[in-house]
């Protein structure tokens, strides 16, 4: 079944036996039971190459920070729509074909630099990414080592690889691997206007996103601020036309920021 997708249409929290969400002020057990219930749903969905999206009608509430990490996992969407948009949304995931199952995302850097936010955190990194379409982008974030290696020195050349495996539709297992040489400057001037303005909003949107579904909401505060001040530099420098950009991601954000600053202040 590679490449199957499956929409679920909700219109409230699920209240019945497997998944029951209903019950999270009085059972905390049947809670805990249901978040367990969901994550191996989705490891199976992804095992399986069948992608879920979670298509949730505007104003109810369907526990969408344990449906999202279904969806999350498998690949899939997470749309809240009001009634009349209905009909598109689901055309539209319907119409959003898988081209792999079973993606996985290696990330190789030099011991003078380690992965930041993954669950390892050293100079290796393996994302497992599941199923994947033409739209499907993951960011990942690295930074000096702070241990004896020290940060690698300005003017040398570090070299980062890439590899992606993945699943076609006939079976076959396929291995694409990137390298990349990348100079090092203690030039901010030079790096700021080097950036893409895109590639940072997208990873700020998800890495704050990441941080807010796992409930670390200062953690999640925090990244959304460090990374709008880098974006603000970084526009002073840029001279592309990415900046319209800018606008559209505080437009994006703000919905999760004001989430996250609600959950921070109770």
């Amino acid at each position: 079944c590679n490449g199957l997708q499956a929409p679920g249409l909700k219109d409230g929290k699920a209240n019945a036996k497997l998944g029951n969400l209903e019950e999270e002020d009085n059972d905390a057990r049947t809670l805990l039971s249901s978040t367990i219930f969901y994550q191996n749903l989705g490891e199976y969905a992804a095992n399986q190459g069948v992608t879920v999206s979670v298509l949730s009608i505007e104003g109810t509430d369907c526990r969408l920070d344990e449906l999202g990490r279904l969806a999350d996992r498998t690949g899939g969407k997470v749309v809240i729509a009001s009634p009349n948009q209905l009909h598109s949304e689901f055309e539209e995931i319907i119409q959003n074909r898988t081209t792999a199952t079973h993606c996985a995302v290696t990330l190789l850097l030099p011991r003078s630099l380690r992965m930041k936010g993954e669950r390892e955190a050293g100079h290796k990194c393996t994302r497992e990414v599941g199923n994947v379409n033409p739209d499907t982008e993951i960011t990942m974030q690295f930074e000096a080592t702070d241990q004896d290696i020290g940060a690698p020195a300005p003017g040398c050349r570090v070299s980062i690889q890439l590899q992606i495996r993945y699943k076609r539709s006939n079976g076959q297992m396929m291995l694409r691997v990137f390298t990349a040489d990348r100079d090092v400057t203690d030039d901010s001037s030079a790096a700021l206007s080097s950036l893409s303005l895109a590639i940072i909003q997208l990873n700020s949107l998800q890495a704050s996103a990441a941080l807010a579904v796992r409930g670390r909401f200062l953690d999640a505060r925090k990244e959304n601020e460090l990374q709008k001040q880098l974006i603000e530099r970084a526009i002073k420098f840029n001279e592309s036309k990415e900046n319209h950009i800018f606008s559209e991601w505080i437009t994006a954000m703000e919905p999760l920021y004001k989430n996250i600053h609600n959950y921070t202040r109770n």
